[in-house]
């Protein structure tokens, strides 16, 4: 089971953490970008919250009938981003985007599309050890292999501030399945 955290805050303190101070003008909506890597939990945290966010794997099924398919990945972005912007432009107020959003270099054009509409961005980082990750890839259907996931793993990097969120909620296992896991 996943339970947020922000800097040590208990769940119910962390669902309402404002870290960082409010923009000036006030802000059309938000952007709650997921960060984290594959079997961290993210869609099945979307699931679990009633939440149906822009996902690079379903547009890859919606494009290419798998959502598994790598080989485009620019595109399913371009198309991915494309969409959040259509939502902005029709000023939907929560808007989440359900990718790996690995590194600052990864999560910055789409933080600078939510500023660029007047949105505040949030991200929802799946602090997940990579070892439990391995063990949900093994027991689902789409498999990332080890390899790819220990390159993607060292590429994570936790969200920060100064990347332009205004609130970060961590997301983690519980000691319980950590330790099963």
């Amino acid at each position: 089971m996943l339970e947020p955290v922000v800097a040590g805050k208990s769940p119910a303190e962390a669902a309402t953490a404002q870290a960082a101070p409010a923009p000036a003008r006030a802000s059309k909506g938000t952007v709650v970008l997921a960060i984290g890597l594959p079997g961290s939990g993210k869609s099945s945290w979307f699931k679990r919250h009633s939440i149906h966010p822009l996902s690079s794997d379903l547009l890859r099924e919606l494009l290419f009938d798998d959502a598994q398919e790598q080989r485009f990945q620019d595109l399913v972005f371009s198309n991915l981003r494309s969409m959040l912007k259509a939502r902005l432009i029709a000023r939907r107020p929560m808007n989440y985007v359900d990718a790996t959003n690995l590194t600052p270099h990864d999560r910055h054009s789409w933080i600078k599309l939510a500023k660029d509409y007047g949105y505040d961005v949030q991200g929802l980082f799946f602090d997940v050890p990579l070892e439990v990750c391995l063990e949900r890839h093994r027991r689902r259907g789409r498999v990332v292999p080890e390899d790819i996931m220990r390159k993607m793993a060292s590429k994570l990097k936790a969200p920060a501030f100064e990347e332009g969120f205004s609130k970060i909620t961590v997301v983690r296992v519980k000691q319980k399945e950590a330790a099963a896991g």
